[in-house]
């Protein structure tokens, strides 16, 4: 591991460069995404308001919980069998609580994600920063977040990006053995994704490699804060698992609510299957996990053996389900965007072609999911 104590803070330059990226890639996707909608499928569009019309798929789940709490009883959907119990609290009580100063629940949910985008970038700057990898590729990093194909869910309301920026900042604290951070970080990055209740493996992988084995069975000091740290990341989980218990009578409510939108588990691979032979949009989803999951091969060749573990869990669960949403599960993990560099850093000529590659998808993708076509949920 690298010097814990060295400086990773970002320099002036780098602020700079990254708001300008922020704010250029929020005006031309916003723009590209709602004028290609109101020009190419108007019957999308349902609301003269603009946030309502950013604010669309996931993101409505969570302004229902921001504006009512969670449902006593699924009343959603057009069977009425769906409820909001799938989607953790953080980003909805963040717009919540913004919303006490702008009174615009679309927006305040538009607002936290973009600034979470903000504090994502910098903290996988600050990542590369500790690895030591070149200034060149960290301002590589800056644009390929603002420019990533799905960059669209950090324009439009969703948890990714605050995702990203928990779990980056939790290997941060890693890769530093601040094991309070790693704590704080964990606990917040599961009650924004169930999926950050993972996190505890790769925590342990990290504590290993700093410690080594001994220092867990035999309890030493330092083995001991990094098992007081797994043991807390999760609490925030069992306590929302303990709401849904009191609340509605199931503490897996978010998990069995699944139905409700058809995922029903099953061995990943004939979902993925199941996407050629279907074919059309199944068949990008497919073409897109089977990315993901090569991206997640790349980190082990490259030993980052604790973030390939926490991308794998990632990959894996949801795929078990269906390959819908796939992309965006990919796409809003800090470890994929470290593979994507390492690569980039490997092969620099690529930078160019992949950046570009992005900016040209991500607008594709923007003006579907504002024209809310569903292969971009």
């Amino acid at each position: 591991m690298h010097n814990s104590t060295s400086s990773i803070a970002l320099t002036k330059e780098q602020w700079i460069t990254l708001l300008l990226a922020v704010l250029t890639s929020r005006i031309v996707f916003a723009a590209f995404g709602l004028i290609g909608t109101y020009s190419f499928n108007p019957e999308a569009v349902k609301d003269v308001d603009v946030w309502p019309q950013m604010c669309r798929f996931d993101c409505v789940w969570f302004r229902r919980i921001a504006e009512e709490g969670y449902a006593l009883v699924p009343s959603y959907m057009r069977q009425s069998n769906g409820a909001n119990w799938a989607f953790m609290p953080m980003s909805p009580f963040l717009a919540k609580t913004v919303n006490y100063v702008f009174n615009n629940i679309n927006f305040s949910l538009v607002l936290v994600s973009n600034l979470t985008l903000i504090a994502g970038t910098a903290a996988l700057v600050m990542a590369l920063k500790q690895m030591k990898l070149s200034d060149n590729v960290q301002d590589t990093a800056i644009w390929l977040m603002c420019f990533s194909p799905y960059t669209v869910y950090s324009l439009a309301g969703y948890s990714e990006p605050l995702y990203i920026a928990l779990v980056a900042g939790l290997f941060i604290a890693c890769y530093r053995q601040n094991w309070l951070l790693v704590a704080l970080f964990g606990m917040l990055a599961a009650i924004t994704r169930n999926l950050g209740v993972m996190l505890v493996f790769s925590v342990l992988i990290i504590g290993i490699q700093h410690y080594g084995l001994s220092s867990f069975y035999r309890f030493k000091n330092r083995g001991l804060a990094v098992i007081a740290a797994i043991w807390f990341i999760p609490l925030g989980f069992f306590t929302y698992m303990a709401y849904l218990y009191f609340h509605m009578g199931d503490a897996l409510a978010f998990g069995h609510i699944q139905i409700a939108w058809g995922r029903t588990f099953s061995n990943p691979f004939v979902w993925l299957e199941y996407g050629f032979e279907r074919g059309g949009p199944k068949l990008y989803l497919s073409l897109v996990s089977l990315l993901g999951f090569a991206l997640n091969g790349y980190l082990v060749y490259k030993k980052r053996y604790a973030e390939a573990v926490f991308m794998l869990i990632n990959l894996v669960i949801p795929l078990s389900s269906g390959v819908n949403a796939m992309p965006r599960y990919i796409f809003g993990l800090y470890p994929t965007y470290l593979a994507i560099i390492l690569l980039l850093e490997a092969y620099p000529r690529a930078k160019m072609p992949v950046l570009l590659c992005g900016a040209a998808m991500s607008t594709f993708v923007s003006i579907g999911f504002f024209s809310s076509s569903f292969f971009t949920v």
